[in-house]
């Protein structure tokens, strides 16, 4: 790597506030998830609607991304999250907290998405930037903090709803005004890297179709399954009688179990490569959604088995796409990782309306193999990914 490339060395204060902020920022888009059996009686919408919000959010969660990644390729900085925890703990906390309505819950949902998409493209950027060898590894660290957010949201917010009503989850806005206003310091002692002020190759679009029409219908196709299987998790507990204060609990081990596979799967590519990694998160999320018993009866221990099973293999393969999307666009990652996170996810969480329509009118178990079918369908499209060995240079770092 040439000298000018290299990363501004950042002190293990500084990073592990990047790391808190991270989680905290993490944490805001799935506060709603383990209320939805609450939001939609105080509501009144059905389960197609609840399916609806994951694809909204994701308009401006991801879709906005690779707009924003392509401005953080071409600005630099650790601005970008600043401004993006002020919007998101705020849209977030404070739109579910008050909302009088659906529509305008929904469009305070996607005014803190917003705030997580100006977060997200540039901080992928900056931990892969640099990076020579084991970029899974040190991805799938990076996310983790991310998804200890993931876990911890759902707990937090149940635990204040049922003690202290809109007020306890409205004062969940203030982590992120917290870190945010500490970040404002820091960021000032952070100087950008030389490659950052100098202005970014250009990549048309005809050759990001080219390269990643194949890798795109893998993100559809598993974040089709993903979104839908998350957004019922809760409707399913619910159903079969589960403690209205144990829903953040279930999607507190998913996370849990899913910052194990992460770690696993991102240190398994390194070594192996990416494909082993992909197909076997695909099939595993697949078999444990379905077989292993999702899709049956009960809340017992095979129940809680079954979701944890599900967390830790369906996000085994995180690290290992972000990665493999970065490498097909080396020297615009902000915009890879954008595209990553953003248009493939943005149209893989629509299928949640999709799924919840099904099971809005054939029932919770039809909309379970559904999605479970997505993500086996997602093997198809790995296979016919081009890969390199695990121990040579990264896909796209020379000639791509």
């Amino acid at each position: 790597m040439n000298t000018s490339e290299r990363p501004t060395k950042v002190s293990w204060i500084q990073s592990s506030l990047w790391a808190v902020a991270h989680a905290i920022n993490d944490g805001y888009p799935t506060l709603y998830l383990p209320l939805l059996p609450i939001l939609m009686l105080r509501w009144h919408f059905s389960v197609g609607q609840a399916g609806l919000l994951a694809g909204l959010l994701a308009l401006t969660t991801q879709a906005l991304q690779p707009l924003l990644g392509a401005w953080a390729d071409r600005r630099g900085g650790p601005w970008f999250i600043v401004g993006g925890l002020i919007i998101g703990s705020v849209g977030n906390a404070l739109g579910l907290a008050w909302a009088p309505t659906y529509a305008v819950f929904a469009m305070a949902l996607m005014l803190g998405g917003l705030g997580n998409a100006a977060f997200h493209p540039h901080m992928a950027a900056l931990v892969s930037r640099g990076q020579t060898k084991n970029r899974g590894r040190s991805m799938s660290g990076w996310m983790v903090s991310g998804m200890i957010g993931h876990s911890l949201a759902p707990l937090a917010v149940v635990a204040l709803w049922h003690g202290w009503g809109s007020w306890g989850v409205a004062s969940l806005a203030l982590p992120g005004l917290l870190a945010a206003g500490a970040l404002y310091f820091s960021a000032r002692t952070i100087v950008r890297p030389p490659s950052l002020r100098s202005r970014p190759p250009r990549v048309g679009w005809g050759d990001v179709w080219h390269r990643g029409r194949r890798f795109g219908a893998l993100v559809v196709l598993r974040n089709f399954g993903a979104a839908s299987l998350l957004t019922l998790l809760p409707l399913v507990w619910h159903q079969r009688g589960g403690s209205p204060t144990q829903t953040g609990a279930v999607l507190a081990v998913v996370y849990a179990a899913g910052m194990i596979g992460n770690l696993v799967g991102g240190s398994v590519s390194d070594a192996w490569g990416v494909r082993p990694v992909l197909v076997g998160s695909l099939i595993g999320a697949s078999i444990s959604a379905v077989v292993g018993g999702m899709a049956t009866t009960g809340t017992g221990w095979a129940f809680w088995l079954a979701v944890a099973t599900w967390g830790f293999t369906v996000n085994g393969a995180g690290a290992v796409m972000l990665v493999y999307g970065q490498s097909l666009f080396p020297n615009k990652l902000g915009l890879a990782s954008g595209l990553t996170m953003g248009l493939g996810n943005t149209v893989g969480a629509f299928g949640a309306w999709v799924v919840g329509t099904v099971a809005q009118w054939h029932g919770l178990s039809l909309a379970i193999d559904v999605a479970a079918g997505c993500l086996a369908l997602g093997v198809f499209p790995t296979l016919w990914l081009p890969v390199q060995n695990p121990r040579s240079t990264p896909l796209g770092s020379k000639n791509s």
